[in-house]
């Protein structure tokens, strides 16, 4: 045996639904709130406050952009707000009284040809004339009265409108567009009767499939989930003006909210009913498959998964699922899939307590401050090339507050738990072709572990167990710091070890060598 070293440690990440006797030896049993990130182990940045308090809980956040300023349009469940990096202002609609939102999950928005649509599926979609915040809020101009979509989304110069209530009649499976509108306005026409406009309607046929609980555009085409099937629009103009065909027939989306992007933007990541894919428009894959499908899906609670909702955090190359854990109403925890690293990416988890995202600007200058990083500068783990206009932004409408992610040391001024555990390993070498040698028949005897660190201190333990699904005995946890240390002595045997890297402070983790011996086989 004599030194066993394994530096991979990104390459596969935290595995939950085989036994850990089974697992590769870059492969982890747990790996809570750390993130994969440069063929590394890293504890994640911190939640900050931002943006003072905000006018009413958030419960949705729409960033804008103009030339000179930036702004942040908001909502709670009834009303609407602005905040231009100084003033939190109520701009709700003066006409239409509140609105009458119920849960977070009913707000959606998008932005057509620079003008800020909101939408709840209860309400007249609102829109922001003028990127002010001495201007209100208004019902969506020219659209029908007696007409209400569960998500709007704009495609080019189209608004698209799906899921469908008129004259309080449901349309589940209906998908309803615009006349295209001018750069900086509004459709003239939702019109599906007149000749003489583009606006259209159409009914997706598999009713069989579920309703349409969301839609994100990709690659020039809009992409439309149901709970049981996905469809794809491409605008071919004519008479038709576009053409509807499903991409998926026995895969849908869990919940509204649950599709996102890529950091590249060439592909969706969407959660299903029972699983979550990655698709380009033409294939489609589980990222899931063997690692961690069945366990995350026995941890949702089965009753307010809809709460559950995907984001990106490009910055670090992530996608975030979060969920509510069972028993729980809004997501508590995310799985994390740091989609470039290793072959099929790696995943950690992590503790969350928001309830949507946001990227956009900050304009708050005390945000990411050198004065708020502690430790060294080689212990600072960000990337160094994050600005404030690609910032992360979560709506915390429990605490009334804004937090911006990978800020700081702390979740909400608590300190970060983080842990990633290894339970049995069993290697003993490789084979000449580089192969993993592992063999529990052995009986290893550990003197020395090297570790390949920086920042912490690290509280470290090692332990063993006879057999490789057994119970295990743990050593005393040893502090580890990297900037003195390079290994810590540990005298333990058995067939099957366990290592376990656990810290309060940042730490990054890029490899570590067993020092001992076989002693002896069955």
């Amino acid at each position: 045996m004599a030194e066993i070293e394994i530096n991979d440690l990104a390459n596969i990440g935290n595995v939950r639904d085989i036994p850990t006797y089974q697992m590769p030896p870059e492969a982890w049993s747990v790996a809570d709130n750390v993130r994969f990130y440069n063929e590394g182990i890293e504890q994640v940045g911190g939640r900050t406050q931002v943006f003072g308090t905000p006018g009413v809980a958030p419960h949705f956040a729409l960033p804008i952009s103009s030339t000179s300023e930036s702004f942040w349009l908001y909502v709670s469940l009834t009303k609407g707000y602005v905040y231009n990096g100084t003033t939190h202002t109520d701009i709700t609609r003066a006409a239409g009284g509140d609105y009458t939102a119920t849960q977070t999950r009913d707000w959606n928005g998008t932005l057509l040809g620079g003008v800020p649509i909101l939408n709840n599926g209860s309400d007249v979609p609102q829109f922001w004339a003028t990127l002010a915040p001495a201007t209100d809020l208004a019902n969506l101009t020219n659209w029908p009265t007696l007409l209400r979509a569960k998500v709007i989304r704009a495609f080019s110069p189209f608004l698209m409108a799906f899921n469908l209530v008129e004259n309080s009649v449901a349309y589940p499976h209906a998908v309803q567009w615009s006349h295209p509108a001018d750069p900086g306005s509004v459709p003239s026409s939702w019109d599906i009767t007149d000749p003489t406009t583009d606006a259209g309607r159409v009914d997706l046929a598999d009713v069989e499939a579920g309703t349409i609980q969301e839609a994100l555009p990709l690659a020039g085409r809009m992409y439309i989930y149901k709970e049981g099937s996905v469809w794809r629009s491409t605008f071919v103009g004519g008479q038709s003006i576009f053409d509807f065909k499903v991409f998926l027939e026995t895969s849908g989306i869990l919940a509204p909210r649950c599709v996102t992007l890529t950091g590249d933007g060439q592909k969706h990541v969407v959660a299903s009913q029972d699983d979550i894919l990655l698709h380009n428009g033409v294939n489609a894959e589980s990222i899931l498959s063997k690692r961690y499908k069945k366990y995350l899906f026995n941890q949702i609670d089965t009753t307010n998964f809809k709460n559950s909702f995907m984001f990106t955090n490009p910055a670090f190359n992530e996608i975030m699922f979060c969920y509510p854990e069972q028993g729980s109403v809004n997501p508590t925890r995310a799985l994390k899939w740091s989609y470039n690293e290793g072959k099929l990416g790696a995943f950690s988890e992590e503790e969350v307590d928001y309830r949507n995202v946001a990227t956009g600007t900050i304009q708050d200058a005390a945000v990411d401050t050198w004065a708020s990083v502690s430790g060294t500068w080689d212990s600072y783990m960000g990337p160094w090339s994050q600005v404030e206009r690609r910032k992360l932004v979560a709506c915390d409408p429990a605490n009334t507050q804004f937090l911006a992610l990978d800020v700081g040391t702390t979740f909400d001024e608590a300190p970060i738990q983080s842990v990633v555990l290894r339970e049995g390993l069993g290697v003993v070498g490789r084979k000449r072709s580089g192969e993993w040698i592992v063999d529990f028949r052995a009986m290893k005897f550990i003197r020395r572990l090297w570790v390949k660190a920086s920042g912490g201190p690290i509280n470290v333990r090692m332990g063993f167990a006879d057999l490789p699904d057994g119970a295990i005995t743990w050593m005393p946890i040893q502090s580890f710091d990297p900037a003195t240390q390079m290994y810590l002595d540990f005298a333990g045997t058995g067939r099957a070890i366990a290592i376990e890297f656990s810290s309060t402070a940042p730490f990054r983790i890029e490899g570590y060598k067993l020092d001992g011996d076989v002693t002896g086989l069955f």
